[in-house]
């Protein structure tokens, strides 16, 4: 009885044999666990499902984000590109635009040189015949004073004063140039 009794007090004493706990223990756990899996785990797998679909149209989004962003990014270094060719266009226009103004203008003062030294050269022309017209009168003047220096009376009629004058710087166009006139370099006007 001893053994028994020892049997038994051992026996309630072992946790690891079954006894009626253990079978409640168990029907309670399998109750939980039929309660979890059917009215827990559905909502949790259905939340888990909807953010795995969400983390993957977020990965899908990211992706097409990634793509139109190195579109756009092609796009800018294109465009880039063309406004480099542009301004390198419109810098030779330019070059070439300011090298035609800068010609006209050149033509434009070598015109406006060639006018201004026409002009000078027709002012200079109409001085020359005024001097030479004046020191003729002068010289036949002077040459009439002499003439009647010499004489020793004065000529009276202005007809033969004029005849006598025309006749002398008539003489002194048919002279030869002096050697110093000769020798003379002539400068251009």
């Amino acid at each position: 009885m001893h053994d028994r009794t020892m049997t038994k007090y051992l026996a309630a004493d072992n946790f690891l044999l079954p006894n009626g706990t253990f079978f409640a223990e168990l029907v309670a756990f399998l109750l939980m666990l039929f309660v979890f899996w059917k009215f827990v785990v559905p909502p949790l797998s259905e939340s888990l499902r909807e953010r795995q679909e969400m983390v993957r149209k977020l990965v899908e989004n990211s992706e097409e984000a990634n793509r139109r962003l190195t579109a756009a990014q092609q796009r800018y270094e294109q465009a880039l590109a063309e406004a480099r060719i542009e301004a390198a266009r419109i810098r030779e226009a330019a070059r070439q635009d300011g090298q035609r103004i800068r010609e006209e203008l050149r033509a434009q003062a070598l015109e406006e040189v060639a006018r201004i030294q026409e002009r000078g050269e027709m002012q200079l022309a109409a001085q020359r015949e005024r001097v030479v017209r004046e020191l003729r009168h002068e010289m036949g003047d002077l040459a009439l004073q002499l003439a009647e220096k010499l004489i020793g009376y004065e000529l009276a009629v202005d007809e033969h004063k004029r005849v006598l004058v025309e006749r002398f710087l008539a003489d002194l166009d048919q002279l030869p140039a002096s050697p110093r006139a000769v020798d003379r370099p002539t400068t251009p006007t």
